[in-house]
C-alpha cells in the first residue's frame, strides 16, 4: 500500500509539473508573438502609423496526456462539436468564454481596474467599447492594440 501511495503522489506531482510546463510554453509563445508584432509595429510606424491600432485575438488548443487544454485571449470562443450516439446529431459544447466588454462582468472588472478613467468603457453606436474603440478587454487581447495596452 505504501509503495502504491508513493507512486500516486509521484504521478500527481509529474502531472502538475507537466501542466505548469504546458502553461508556461503557451505563455512564452504568446509573449514571443507579441514581441514580434511589437517589433514589426516599431519598424512600420514611420510609414504606417495606423498599424499600432491593429490587433488580434487568439485561441490555442493543446492535447496533452489525453486532456484538451485551452488558452483564450480576446473576443473569441472555443466550441467543441460532440456527436450524440443515439441520434447522430452534433451538439455544440462551449469550452471557453469571450472577454468582451459587452459582458457585464468583464465591463465591471475593467471599470474596477481603472477607477481614475471614466472613459475606459463607453457606449458607442449601441455597443460597449474600450475607450470607444474595441470591444475586447485590451489586457486580454492577445496581439497588438499597442496604444490601449498598459506600459
Amino acid at each position: 500500500i505504501k509503495t502504491y501511495l508513493i507512486e500516486v503522489v509521484v504521478l500527481a506531482g509529474f502531472a502538475t509539473e507537466q501542466l505548469l510546463m504546458l502553461a508556461d510554453v503557451i505563455r512564452k509563445a504568446y509573449q514571443a508573438t507579441e514581441e514580434g508584432f511589437t517589433s514589426l509595429v516599431t519598424k512600420q510606424w514611420p510609414v504606417k502609423p495606423q498599424i499600432a491600432a491593429v490587433g488580434s485575438c487568439c485561441l490555442v488548443g493543446v492535447i496533452c496526456g489525453g486532456v484538451l487544454h485551452i488558452a483564450n485571449l480576446g473576443d473569441s470562443r472555443v466550441v467543441l462539436g460532440r456527436v450524440v450516439k443515439a441520434t447522430g446529431e452534433v451538439l455544440a459544447v462551449q469550452l471557453s468564454a469571450e472577454h468582451n466588454v459587452g459582458i457585464e462582468s468583464v465591463r465591471q472588472e475593467l471599470l474596477s481596474m481603472h477607477l481614475d478613467d471614466k472613459q475606459i468603457v463607453v457606449m458607442k453606436r449601441n455597443v460597449w467599447r474600450v475607450k470607444g474603440l474595441i470591444q475586447v478587454h485590451f489586457s486580454r487581447c492577445s496581439f497588438g492594440h499597442k496604444p490601449l495596452k498598459p506600459l
